[in-house]
């Protein structure tokens, strides 16, 4: 027998891991070439030991990216300028010691740029309710859009905006604009520069964009930028008609019948009373089941009524208006606005809608049960304070609503103008005078000034020329109070 005393041969080296993919070079040429965003997938080896991960580099192995997949999609970047481009992607197996792979394994992908798009999107009419498309407006105008691109929406690095002439310099928007608001600086003007905003934003982008024309037509063109520099076609806006604000004052016509009898109305008196100069907006016209002037939200349309310092509003639907004044007069109060709104609030009308908090209107008075409140023809409306007219009804109003006022506090205070004229009617028996709560025109003061802002009707003053004062009625309300 014999034994071994020892054993020949050296200590086994633990190599480094190899990586490998599934190809190191795909061949494709021209419109066959893969876009930017592209697949690769690969494997590691560890003899020895185990495979804890990978880095990843798609810069010519300049920066690295660890991760533990064994497959991901990249968006590579072809340079500024080109439309084609080779570009290597390399990966490297990372052991259990934090050994990598030397020689990294790689795969070459001919890839094409793939030119982006954008375009302009509108709301439709839903359920009955029309769509908001204005194609009348004050220098206020705003678009949502969507801009994408074929190799993903990484790749897109923003949009260039013109108006009316895309031979000018462009005003470009960001990659995450999904709408923009374009305001003139000079509202008054006849065009020239005007302030961005892109989605939601309150703060304007830096710069101008120019071309604006008011008092005509306008046509919005946009195109899509990628990272490479390629760009899509131009697309444009449905034409706009951008009105140029001519005076301080506007009239919101928000009634749905009588448009211009009413509004009529309101011109004449404020004529007489030597209120000569008024732009007006015609907040429910609707044709083809889309608003023509109303803008398509609140944000804008509250830009919209800031550009006005006074504003006479008359409206026979008390939930539109009240709803559409609660979120869009902020601003034209804080820059210091004044409103005069007449609206006629039928018993429809929830009287506990939070619509009313931001009136003189505390709550409304609700009648007895199974009755309404209602004004006859003659009926008169007596002032709550000397020197106010008398007024008197000239037709049988169907939807008149009392109401009680605010309370005042440190920095608003409010007072009854009107009250009396109602009466109060149930089917089959005849109709009684109400003697509760009866005001029917109101208005709020702003205490650190002493100033009237808003003063509110809840009845139709086009009905109450009975006695042939309301020039009289129009004196004491927009040139005493209200300051017009």
């Amino acid at each position: 027998m014999a034994c071994k005393s020892g054993f020949d041969n050296e200590k086994t080296t633990q190599e480094n891991p190899e990586t490998f993919m599934v190809v190191d070079t795909i061949f494709r040429t021209g419109e066959n070439r893969l876009t930017t965003n592209v697949e690769a997938n690969w494997w590691g080896n560890a003899p020895g030991g185990f495979i804890v991960g990978y880095e990843i580099s798609t810069d010519n192995q300049v920066t690295w990216h660890f991760t533990t997949t064994q497959d991901s999609s990249f968006l590579l970047t072809i340079p500024p300028g080109k439309d084609s481009a080779d570009l290597v992607i390399y990966v490297r197996a990372i052991d259990n010691l934090g050994r990598k792979d030397q020689s990294p394994a790689s795969t070459l992908f001919p890839i094409k740029n793939s030119k982006p798009k954008v375009s302009f999107i509108f709301s439709q009419p839903l359920g009955g309710i029309a769509s908001q498309n204005p194609v009348l407006v004050f220098p206020v105008i705003k678009y949502s859009i969507e801009g994408t691109d074929p190799d993903g929406q990484q790749d897109l690095n923003g949009f260039e905006l013109y108006i009316n002439d895309t031979n000018t310099t462009p005003f470009i928007l960001p990659a995450n604009a999904n709408a923009f608001t374009v305001v003139a600086e000079d509202p008054k003007g006849n065009g020239g520069p005007s302030k961005v905003y892109i989605n939601n934003n309150t703060t304007a982008l830096a710069g101008t964009v120019n071309g604006l024309l008011h008092n005509a037509s306008n046509i919005f063109y946009l195109r899509a930028v990628d990272k490479a520099q390629s760009k899509s076609g131009f697309v444009g806006s449905p034409a706009i008609w951008v009105k140029k604000v001519n005076a301080d004052v506007l009239l919101v016509n928000a009634y749905s019948s009588s448009k211009f009898a009413v509004q009529n109305f309101y011109s004449n008196r404020l004529k007489n009373n030597g209120i000569l100069l008024f732009d007006t907006l015609q907040a429910t016209e609707i044709i083809n089941s889309n608003y023509t002037q109303l803008q398509p939200d609140f944000l804008t349309q509250s830009r919209t009524f800031s550009l006005f310092k006074k504003m006479v509003w008359f409206a026979d639907d008390a939930s539109f208006s009240f709803s559409l004044g609660q979120r869009t007069t902020g601003p034209f109060f804080d820059n210091g606005g004044s409103l005069y709104m007449a609206v006629a609030i039928n018993s429809s009308f929830d009287p506990l809608s939070n619509f009313l908090d931001w009136t003189p209107i505390r709550q409304l008075v609700n009648p007895t049960g199974g009755s309404i409140f209602r004004v006859n023809i003659n009926s008169l409306v007596l002032p709550v304070s000397p020197g106010w007219p008398t007024l008197k009804s000239t037709a049988i109003i169907p939807s008149a609503r009392p109401f009680e006022i605010n309370l005042s506090t440190a920095q608003l205070t409010y007072d009854s103008l009107y009250a009396g004229g109602i009466i109060e009617s149930k089917s089959g028996q005849p109709p009684i005078a109400w003697n509760g709560t009866s005001t029917v025109l109101a208005k709020r003061i702003n205490a650190s000034n002493g100033n009237t802002n808003f003063i509110i009707s809840s009845i139709p003053l086009e009905q109450f020329n009975g006695n042939a004062n309301t020039d009289s009625l129009f004196k004491k309300i927009f040139v005493d109070e209200l300051k017009f």
